[in-house]
């Protein structure tokens, strides 16, 4: 009697261990479809991601400085004050981006649509005010900006000369595509730099600058041309050997090695209506 009973018990065991490992098996089928289901998701929105990432929209910026700025480059920044919301939530939406994700052209036209976007904030915070220098004790171009990009914090020095100029972006024209709010910075565009147009303003912007008396003289014996030429002639010797061959490139009044070249005084008041 006792051996049937135990041998009951052994088949019991038996089949509760099948029906356990019968489970078990299920379950990791099951576990290993859910995680197949869900790979396919996952991927989509990396890929949504990434297209978002590679293209910006600036549009927000865009109508702002339609709206504020005039087509000679004149600002209004009375009615940027009105605007403050709308331009610190555009600045807000690059400081969520990564620009090394970016295509280079994007990576151009973002830094330069920061520091812009970050100049007429500074004034905004400042305003009423006759000069950017008279902001923040003389050096606004020095203190790190109330934004981090992409978690870093940097000032505008920083963003023209490390992101801009510092980088495999480097370009001598963007040195009139950098706007510092004075009379005698080259003419902020009234309108927003993207990926599409970046090389086209570049170059409108560099010939506007050569090719008006307000910012450069030129003449074949003689030529006054902005400070800008005397404060960053590293760079425009870097872009094309010298400061003669890159006026040449983008004026059409050429000059030489025996051209007698000085400086303007810059005009650091405000460029306003």
């Amino acid at each position: 009697m006792e051996k049937i009973i135990m041998k009951k018990v052994k088949i019991i065991v038996a089949g509760l261990c099948i029906v356990a490992i019968s489970a078990s098996c299920t379950n990791g089928t099951t576990k290993n479809k859910d995680k197949s289901a869900a790979s396919p998701q996952a991927t989509t929105v990396k890929e949504n991601l990434k297209e978002d990432i590679a293209s910006i929209n600036h549009s927000a910026f865009d109508k702002l400085l339609k709206k504020n700025v005039s087509d000679k480059g004149k600002v209004d920044y009375a009615a940027f004050v009105k605007d403050k919301a709308s331009l610190e939530d555009y600045i807000t939406l690059l400081t969520k981006i990564n620009p090394a994700k970016l295509s280079k052209n994007e990576q151009t036209a973002y830094w330069i649509n920061a520091y812009n976007a970050s100049v007429i904030d500074k004034i905004v915070r400042n305003y009423p005010t006759k000069s950017i220098l008279k902001i923040d004790g003389g050096k606004a171009f020095d203190v790190i900006l109330p934004y981090k990009f992409n978690g870093e914090s940097l000032s505008l020095n920083d963003i023209e000369k490390k992101k801009l100029m510092g980088s495999d972006l480097f370009d001598g024209r963007i040195h009139f595509a950098v706007n510092c709010a004075a009379v005698s910075c080259p003419t902020l565009q009234n309108q927003a730099y993207t990926a599409s147009n970046i090389q086209s303003l570049l170059t409108l912007n560099t010939k506007a600058a050569l090719t008006n008396p307000a910012f450069n003289k030129i003449s074949a014996d003689k030529a006054s041309l902005s400070k800008l030429f005397d404060w960053y002639k590293a760079d425009f010797i870097k872009a094309e050997g010298s400061v003669e061959n890159f006026v040449n490139k983008y004026s059409s009044t050429k000059i030489n090695k025996n051209t007698n070249i000085s400086y303007m005084d810059y005009n650091w008041d405000l460029n306003s209506k």
